[in-house]
């Protein structure tokens, strides 16, 4: 039976975990760093959104200040020049909302919207990426699997010959050139063995490592081994054509190229809001309190004669006026009364008409513009690479299919020709030579089934996975 047909389960020990695809693709969407990393990008990207819908509130800032002056000094209420310490403290509350910006701020919304939608479709990108590399890793695995086991049974093979051989020597039915030549044969068929171990090996920690597995080595890991049939020897029912017009619509690199194309058009619409005037509403409360600040309290009315003259030189007859004056009495003015005293109110509107800022606006729309060509050419280059991938895919599977039917047929020949060699070396017929030829044609169209085997396997899967179906095995 040629080795194509082989089906063989995986022995564990009690300590290893077994992992199906699915639960590799699961985990390792959830847990894989650079799908984690990608995630980052997306809350940033709904912060940025949440950031402009807030652009529309009112602003409102406060402020204080305290100061002790020595010597000469302005006071801040009276704008009397003293020479004395003072003490002095200010507050305010600014209040301002846009009312018109060239509808900058509405399209800013818009564009961090279909910024947050790509950022989203690059996150999906990220996780089909993964998803593709862990499906090649597993049947990388499986694949060298299957060799180990094609390796384990040549040396079996090459070891019941070379002790068939030694019994026919010490007989002397054959020279012991044979004996030295299937000796040396099997060392290198155990050599093999422990190549296809190491590669093994080396697929599973690229598993782990895409799993994201911290605890996890190559001993105690181990994936679930399913039953592939052989390449169906059909023609493959569609064309790379209809799976590029099925992917075309579905994939997120070509749905996140066009979005950014969109992202680009609301860019120039704010480059050229800079061109209109803005409009905003704003209003200010103030006040503010000295320590050099004098107070007094009035008294009652209270008539004061004066003396401006006499009448006629004569001092016995004065010149007297009488008027009604309050008494001021100097007294401490009250922290908290200054602040009351002092408030100040502001509202009204501010206009601002640009006129001449260096070229920057016009410059920010031409950049804006070469902006909008690079998204449109990053959209054609995703799909051509698009297309690229699935007729390179679709013509390995071809290709493949062709190569396994082909090969099977040279296995059964090879295989036949192998049997008679080695009957004829056994009965003296043949030299070792002629033998090592017979057997390394068959171990070689072993190995090309196997590999042609999966390798239209993964193509038709990568296929399959373009048309927007869940990979299985």
């Amino acid at each position: 039976m040629g080795c194509h047909a082989f089906s063989f389960a995986q022995t564990t020990t009690p300590t290893e975990t077994v992992w199906t695809l699915q639960q590799c693709i699961q985990h390792g969407v959830q847990n894989n760093l650079q799908v984690r990393q990608s995630g980052l990008q997306v809350e940033q990207d709904a912060l940025n959104v949440n950031q402009a819908r807030a652009n529309r509130l009112p602003s409102l800032n406060g402020s204080a200040s305290y100061g002790s002056s020595f010597g000469f000094f302005n006071d801040p209420i009276t704008y009397e020049q003293r020479n004395e310490q003072n003490q002095s403290s200010n507050f305010s509350l600014q209040a301002s909302v846009p009312l018109f910006s060239g509808l900058q701020i509405q399209n800013t919304i818009k564009r961090n919207r279909l910024d947050l939608q790509a950022t989203e479709l690059d996150q999906k990108r990220a996780q089909n990426d993964l998803m593709l590399n862990i499906v090649t890793a597993y049947m990388q695995i499986l694949l060298n699997q299957e060799l180990l086991k094609t390796n384990q049974e040549r040396y079996n093979l090459t070891k019941i010959q070379a002790e068939r051989t030694e019994k026919l020597f010490k007989a002397g039915s054959v020279p012991e050139s044979n004996v030295l030549e299937l000796n040396a044969q099997l060392a290198s068929d155990e050599l093999n063995i422990i190549t296809a171990q190491n590669q093994i090996e080396l697929a599973e920690l690229q598993l782990i490592q895409l799993l994201n597995l911290e605890n996890a080595q190559p001993a105690n890991f181990a994936i679930e081994i399913p039953t592939l049939p052989d390449p169906d020897q059909s023609v493959i029912a569609f064309d790379a054509q209809q799976v590029y017009e099925t992917a075309e619509g579905i994939m997120p690199e070509i749905k996140s190229n066009q979005i950014r194309v969109e992202s680009a058009l609301k860019t120039i619409d704010i480059a050229k809001g800079a061109y209109y005037p803005t409009l905003s509403l704003g209003g200010s409360m103030s006040t503010r309190f000295s320590s050099g600040t004098p107070f007094f309290t009035i008294g009652p009315l209270q008539p004061v004669t004066e003396t401006i003259g006499n009448v006629n030189g004569d001092p016995s007859l004065p010149v007297t006026y009488t008027y009604l004056t309050r008494q001021r009495t100097p007294t401490t003015y009250k922290y908290f009364d200054q602040l009351s005293d002092n408030l100040g109110q502001y509202v009204g509107v501010s206009l601002n008409v640009p006129i001449l800022n260096a070229f920057r606006t016009r410059n920010n729309v031409q950049l804006s513009r070469i902006g909008l060509r690079s998204a449109e050419l990053n959209t054609a280059i995703a799909k051509n690479q698009l297309r690229q991938n699935i007729a390179q895919a679709y013509t390995d599977a071809v290709g493949a299919q062709k190569r396994f039917v082909a090969a099977r047929k040279q296995l059964e020949s090879f295989e036949q020709s192998f049997r008679n060699a080695e009957i004829r070396l056994n009965n003296g017929l043949i030299n070792s030579v002629d033998f090592n030829v017979a057997r390394n044609n068959y171990v070689k169209a072993q190995s090309d089934i196997i590999q042609a085997k999966y390798d239209y396997i993964f193509r038709l899967k990568f296929l399959e996975f373009y048309q927007g179906k869940t990979i299985t095995l």
